[in-house]
């Protein structure tokens, strides 16, 4: 992942994205596909810091922690866009990875993958956010 992260950075700031001039979808995702990368690196970075390395220091990763990082409104919106980060980034980098591996080569195949990955995305970006609201209010976990 760390090799992914580094390697991301360097293609993020070497991409020449084309959107200005051709406004198409797919010149919309490649670019967004950079920002969400950057994006999650400082994210993941963040969280890792919150949970993994406080409990290395020895402070008890539970629900409480959790629910005490989302007693502020400026955290959950920053992990809600996070989930919206990684969510969009797994997706939309499974559709790249389907159509650089020659798995969808025919103008058909990539656009079922467009749906297939954006019905990935919505449910994967579903349960994050159920999963963050949890912590912010426990009642909503049982619905």
């Amino acid at each position: 992942m760390l090799y992914h992260a580094i390697y991301g950075v360097f293609i993020a700031f070497q991409a020449r994205n084309n959107t200005a001039r051709y406004g198409f979808f797919r010149n919309w995702m490649f670019r967004i596909q950079r920002w969400t990368g950057v994006f999650l690196l400082i994210w993941i970075t963040w969280h890792v810091w919150e949970t993994r390395v406080q409990a290395a220091l020895g402070t008890e990763v539970n629900f409480d922690m959790m629910a005490n990082i989302f007693s502020n409104p400026f955290m959950i919106a920053f992990y809600i866009v996070g989930v919206l980060a990684a969510t969009f980034h797994f997706a939309n980098g499974l559709w790249s990875f389907a159509v650089s591996w020659g798995i969808t080569v025919t103008p058909r195949s990539q656009r079922i993958a467009t749906y297939v990955t954006m019905a990935i995305f919505f449910a994967l970006t579903f349960i994050g956010i159920r999963a963050i609201l949890a912590f912010v209010n426990p009642d909503l976990a049982n619905i």
